[in-house]
């Protein structure tokens, strides 16, 4: 295996982008793998043998190594103890952020966000295998770079930190081209689009990540949301999607999901289906009135009126009858979250 592709962005990329690590030798390989009790997929093994570590982008990711001179050794990494819900299986790479990825039991790619001690770490599939992967990060992060491998003011909100959204939208699409089975990628580009205000082109991206990944609730969440965006032509999809968040999130964290699809079934006029999804909103969360009433009273006081008017339509799914709040309902942001502590959909962000 040569990594061709990996190779060429190495040549051609400005000094500093991409910094590699001298070969591993395959006895510090094995001696990896029975520490840490697993082993490692073909690939990468392969690639440990010609770059044993890597820094992308100034630390942006940092694929660890094995041998002593490796920047970040492989068993220093924060390993999960077992596979679990998400099949995680060695932690191989860290990013700026704090996310880990770490390959799943069948060589996927997965992005590990939040803390595994609690119950908010997200995990998102983010790649079918490791070149490819790696190939695609490659893809997506140099569009923020100029050619003297300085950030390129062109990609950033002025005065802010935050990724112009044409341009996260070609960071997607770009490395979507090499890993068109990324979830994560798919779910970007949703994001992206909608930050463009093409609600309607967002959905299908949201619908594939969902189909891609469908055991990850935030898809389908924002595949609701997009989908919501249409008023009751879209409310039905939106209220199928909330359902499925909800399944796949168990226990206190689902709540928002369920409040989110009682307000879809209220836009319908669907008083079974708001039944249900007001019964699982309070069986997972039963001090969810009072979250919602603070969430609207501060939006309330933040002066923005589609953040207000966010908040009082999931408290109008709570505490109406149907038929009652289509109006309200009627209003929806691209950017407001939802008022039960999910923030917003991420907007990228300056390493």
């Amino acid at each position: 295996m040569f990594f061709d592709r990996f190779r060429d962005a190495v040549s051609r990329l400005p000094d500093g982008l991409i910094r590699t690590g001298p070969p591993a030798s395959p006895q510090a390989v094995t001696q990896a793998e029975a520490t840490l009790g697993r082993a490692l997929p073909a690939t990468f093994k392969s690639f440990l043998q010609s770059f044993d570590g890597i820094d992308l982008f100034h630390e942006a990711v940092i694929v660890a190594g094995v041998g002593p001179q490796a920047a970040r050794r492989l068993v220093d990494l924060d390993q999960p103890v077992e596979a679990g819900r998400s099949g995680a299986q060695v932690v191989f790479a860290e990013a700026l952020t704090g996310d880990r990825f770490a390959f799943r039991d069948d060589g996927a790619i997965l992005r590990l966000r939040g803390s595994p001690a609690t119950s908010d770490e997200e995990v998102w599939l983010a790649g079918t295998e490791y070149t490819v992967w790696l190939d695609a990060v490659i893809a997506h992060e140099r569009l923020l770079f100029d050619s003297d491998g300085e950030f390129s003011p062109d990609a950033f909100e002025p005065e802010g930190a935050e990724i112009l959204p044409r341009v996260a939208l070609r960071q997607a699409e770009k490395a979507l081209r090499l890993d068109p089975g990324s979830a994560e990628l798919h779910h970007e580009r949703g994001v992206a689009l909608r930050r463009l205000g093409r609600d309607d082109d967002a959905r299908p991206a949201f619908r594939r990540a969902a189909e891609l990944d469908p055991g990850n609730p935030w898809p389908w969440f924002e595949l609701g949301r997009a989908a919501l965006e249409a008023g009751v032509p879209g409310a039905r999809e939106a209220l199928e999607a909330f359902e499925r968040a909800g399944h796949a999130e168990p226990g206190e964290a689902g709540a928002q999901f369920w409040i989110w699809g009682a307000r879809a079934a209220l836009l319908l006029g669907l008083p079974d289906r708001l039944g249900e999804c007001r019964r699982e909103a309070l069986a997972r969360a039963p001090e969810l009135s009072a979250a919602l009433h603070r969430a609207r009273d501060e939006a309330a006081g933040s002066e923005d009126p589609h953040e207000l008017a966010e908040a009082q339509a999931l408290l109008d799914a709570l505490e109406k009858a149907p038929g009652t709040a289509r109006a309200r309902l009627a209003v929806v942001t691209t950017e407001a979250g939802p008022a039960t502590g999910r923030p917003k959909a991420k907007t990228p962000r300056r390493p």
